[in-house]
């Protein structure tokens, strides 16, 4: 468990950094979930007693992360959230670290939850309208509508989603410019566009906003944005 390196026998820095993380959270999982023989620990108790060693040794590096997020990711968690966006967020998050294949500085980890910040805002700000969010890093794109059912659903770098809605050509390369041209400084683009959803061909406001890296400098790391019809 945690740094031993169970079930496989490794010890300290030949577990994989994933499998590292993976434990903390699957532990803190534990502390703060009910069992049939247990209540569950608020989030607070929870982080001393792994930061305590009360439930196996972990990596000193990922112990020192913890304590200096645990009051952001607490605010976080104890805000109301759709649990889909919020697993896919954790999943986006996840992604870019393991690419990155290296442990991020304590600069990074608080600027990694600014991110997933920004995005849990967004949406809270726009709130009740079609969402959409793309993932750069694993293709994955995910379109609910303003009651959070699922449109569309593709894990597929080359899918065409303007195709899919029926947006003209021309308008989909209009804002592939615009996405293009945007930046860490200047992350939103808004448009009208035709398309058809749910067999409604109608226009529609599109606004877009772009996700930054900060790992890595200039690198999108995925898109989201709403639309709604024009009114």
């Amino acid at each position: 468990m945690g740094w031993k390196g169970y079930p496989d026998g490794l010890k300290g820095e030949e577990i994989p950094i994933s499998a590292q993380v993976v434990a903390i959270v699957d532990v803190y999982d534990a502390l703060t979930s009910e069992r049939c023989y247990k209540k569950a620990f608020d989030h607070d108790t929870a982080i001393q007693m792994i930061l305590d060693g009360q439930c196996g040794q972990f990596n000193p590096i990922l112990l020192k992360c913890l304590k200096e997020l645990s009051i952001q990711l607490s605010k976080m968690l104890n805000k109301e959230m759709d649990d889909n966006k919020y697993s896919h967020e954790i999943q986006r998050l996840l992604n870019e670290i393991l690419s990155d294949k290296s442990l991020p500085s304590q600069i990074y980890s608080q600027s990694l939850v600014k991110v997933m910040q920004e995005k849990l805002d967004f949406f809270k700000s726009n709130s009740g309208m079609n969402s959409i969010e793309y993932n750069t890093i694993s293709g994955q794109l995910t379109i609910l509508n303003g009651k959070q059912q699922i449109l569309c659903q593709r894990n597929n770098p080359n899918f065409n989603l303007f195709k899919e809605f029926g947006v003209n050509e021309e308008d989909a390369q209009y804002i592939r410019v615009l996405l293009h041209q945007t930046s860490v400084q200047n992350k939103e683009i808004s448009v009208q566009i035709k398309a058809t959803l749910e067999n409604n061909s109608q226009m529609y406001k599109l606004k877009l906003h772009t996700l930054w890296s900060p790992m890595k400098k200039d690198v999108c790391i995925g898109i989201i944005g709403y639309f709604d019809t024009v009114k």
